[in-house]
């Protein structure tokens, strides 16, 4: 077993990332400073997503899923691109107030959106080292796909015969193998020519099993489900811990 440790933030900070001596900026939460010329977009309650109206910068060749000609933003994307005022959050349809930090800490908190603090804490991070990161198996473009759920699963009318014979459901369940661990994150190294419509193979997949080691059939499971390696995370106290699992074999003693 492989470890990776790398430090996700500083100890002066807690894990949302409130400095610690300044007890009435932790209350209030740190203010927003956005750069000149940063992107807008408007949160979508209902897709828990926001749709991005203004872009502007390269970022957004890596960042943001495409549908039907609209980029739309998961809630760790938006919550990222705010904290280095890259984006401006704007709330409902009529409302062109900015939506603050906290307020966005509290949609990553509510575990509503499809992305816990910890899945957010990977993302944050390997975001800053240059990694392309997209929500596991959620395709960055696609004609057939109106819109992605929070949960990553794909919404699309069935073309072909569904199943609705109790039978087949049942045998439909039955050959199905269910994991603990899950697949988060797809995660591709920087690269500069990096195109929506052909990403390639990720380097890695970025998987999480709770607050214990995936067992060996859960990583069973998983590899029989994605190409890509596997990398396990575990978040503790800010600080992020990656795992790696490879199969040998032992000299057979005399």
């Amino acid at each position: 077993m492989e470890e990776k440790d790398w430090e996700a933030n500083s100890s002066s900070e807690d894990e949302a990332g409130f400095p610690l001596d300044d007890e009435e900026e932790f209350h209030s939460g740190p203010k927003l400073q956005f750069r000149v010329g940063s992107s807008k977009a408007r949160w979508v309650t209902e897709l828990a997503m926001a749709e991005v109206e203004v872009k502007r910068g390269k970022l957004w060749t890596t960042t943001g899923i495409i549908r039907s000609g609209k980029t739309y933003c998961f809630i760790e994307e938006a919550l990222y691109l705010s904290e280095i005022g890259e984006l401006q959050i704007l709330g409902s349809e009529d409302d062109e107030e900015v939506i603050p930090l906290k307020s966005l800490y509290e949609k990553i908190a509510e575990e509503k959106n499809g992305c816990c603090w910890e899945s957010y804490e990977v993302y944050r991070y390997l975001k800053a080292l240059g990694y392309i990161i997209r929500r596991h198996g959620v395709p960055w473009t696609s004609k057939d796909v109106a819109i992605t759920t929070p949960s990553g699963e794909e919404e699309s009318v069935c073309t072909g015969e569904c199943p609705e014979d109790k039978d087949d459901v049942i045998k439909l369940l039955g050959g199905m193998q269910i994991c603990d661990a899950r697949a988060v994150f797809d995660v591709y190294s920087p690269n500069s020519r990096f195109k929506k419509s052909s990403p390639g193979e990720p380097s890695f997949v970025a998987c999480f099993s709770g607050d214990s080691p995936p067992s060996k059939e859960d990583v069973k499971v998983l590899q029989s489900r994605v190409a890509a390696p596997l990398m396990f995370c575990h978040v503790a106290q800010g600080r992020v811990s990656f795992f790696s699992f490879s199969s040998i074999e032992l000299p057979v003693l005399p």
